[in-house]
């Protein structure tokens, strides 16, 4: 028998579970599937484990005992999980189903549940979010059980001694500051030519500078040659030398992600995937087909918890509301790295910016925590500082990079400025409590504004010579 509904959504994750919940809330009957854990990576192998172990190692003292602090993040993630699955077995309106789903026609899904049996459901509309899972490496002689990902980091039940990290990126670098802390000794190497390659190169230095004083060591142009297990050594390369790593208890592979797009048969719905983007989305989240969307780490253009999210309500408002305008362009992804100290960005990139405007026309102006605000004289605050790309003349912010306490909440201001054009005129006339890190915001605006009302003739020059202008090459 086949079973017919409003809506499919093929993932439990933070994105599909946007979706499932808001059609169901608006009276839309919706099937919610899920091969594995409801609560996707979100709730099981990134942010909810990952953020309580940063928080308990940023509290972790002399005499704990880490092994303790171990299990307790497996019971904290182990508990919202069957709290979440609980709740959405019970939602008026959401028929969840457990089982992996592949399409057999566009609007068509076969579901194989856990105990080999299968039936087909049909629908008006079907969303993917199935997210992605962890890219992997072979090191020969590296065995199973030494070796780590996201997936297998939070079921940790002893600290090791030892903790090898392969990668340079968001979980690469979480991760080594919280082991860190708890009293692994931690050691790091990428392919990568620095820390957090996306990242503005004064947000990668300000990182190596903390990894450097909390004693990680990193390798970068490196690769991993082999390990032995008798001795528990791992041989790596970086660039023509080889360094053995001694006393190794595990490896974590942090390289990237891989969309889970293999088992789904999107051939047989006639979705077009790009090998390197994935499934080409437009700014609605419909692909090719009408009626099947995509949302989360399976598209060209998300790859957090939080624009999954943003993407999924933009889904509901397309399937609920077909007919009431919505914004032709996806709203703006703030990131953040939840490292020591924290770094955040949001706007254009700096290959973006060298792209569409020209170099001269860009003011970049940098608020150091330590020195410019009093909130970090107090707190000691080394390596901190906020990071602004904008329009001379206009003050049109176009991007800006937090480094600090805070960065990932004080981000969020900046990305309402951008996305409403919120000039640093504007923002000149605004006042924060003090002494806060947020107020090295108007310190931002305070240095824009003594270099450009000053010199307004040169400004208004340089702005009518150079914004029309080709960016140079």
């Amino acid at each position: 028998m086949t079973e017919h509904f409003q809506t499919i959504v093929i993932g439990a994750g933070s994105g599909g579970m946007t979706v499932a919940i808001g059609l169901a809330g608006l009276g839309k009957q919706v099937a919610l599937i899920e091969g594995k854990h409801v609560g996707g990576d979100c709730t099981n192998v990134g942010c909810v484990p990952s953020k309580t172990l940063i928080h308990l190692a940023k509290n972790f003292k002399p005499g704990m005992n880490a092994d303790d602090l171990l299990r307790e993040v497996t019971r904290k993630r182990d508990a919202l999980r069957e709290k979440e699955t609980e709740e959405v077995k019970h939602i008026e309106n959401l028929t969840f189903i457990e089982g992996m789903a592949q399409f057999t026609a566009p609007k068509r899904l076969r579901v194989t549940h856990p105990d080999g049996s299968s039936h087909e459901l049909t629908a008006d509309n079907i969303v993917i979010a199935t997210g992605a899972r962890p890219r992997m490496i072979d090191i020969p002689g590296l065995p199973a059980e030494r070796t780590l990902t996201n997936e297998s980091l939070f079921d940790l039940t002893c600290l090791p001694k030892h903790l090898v990290i392969v990668g340079a990126g968001i979980i690469a670098l979480e991760m080594a500051f919280a082991f860190q802390k708890l009293g692994s000794q931690v050691t790091m190497f990428a392919l990568d030519k620095r820390p957090m390659m996306t990242a503005i190169p004064e947000a990668s230095e300000a990182i190596q500078n903390e990894l450097e004083r909390r004693r990680i060591t990193t390798y970068y142009n490196a690769t991993a040659q082999s390990f032995d297990e008798s001795t528990r050594t791992l041989t790596i390369q970086q660039d023509e030398q080889l360094i053995t790593l001694h006393n190794v208890d595990k490896v974590l592979v942090a390289i990237g992600r891989v969309r889970n797009l293999d088992s789904l048969g999107l051939e047989q719905a006639g979705v077009k995937v790009d090998p390197r983007l994935g499934i080409l989305v437009n700014s609605y989240g419909e692909t090719n087909v009408k009626g099947v969307y995509a949302i989360g780490d399976v598209t060209p253009t998300s790859a957090f918890t939080h624009s999954a999210n943003a993407q999924g309500r933009r889904v509901v408002q397309r399937i609920a509301f077909p007919y009431l305008p919505l914004a032709k362009k996806e709203p703006l992804f703030p990131n953040a790295t939840f490292s020591d100290p924290e770094v955040a960005a949001v706007g254009l990139t700096q290959k973006e910016l060298a792209e569409y405007c020209h170099p001269q026309i860009i003011k970049r102006i940098r608020v150091d925590f330590k020195t410019h605000t009093d909130r970090g004289y107090t707190d000691g605050i080394e390596n901190g500082f906020i990071i602004v790309d904008a329009v001379r003349l206009t003050g049109q912010i176009l991007h800006a990079t937090v480094v600090g306490p805070s960065a990932s909440e004080i981000i969020s201001f900046f990305t309402l400025a951008i996305s409403q054009k919120i000039s640093l005129y504007k923002i000149y006339r605004l006042v924060y409590p003090y002494p806060t890190f947020s107020s090295g915001i108007l310190k931002v605006a305070d240095f824009f504004m003594r270099d450009t009302l000053p010199n307004l003739g040169k400004e208004l020059a340089a702005y009518l010579k150079y914004r029309f202008a080709k960016p140079s090459p």
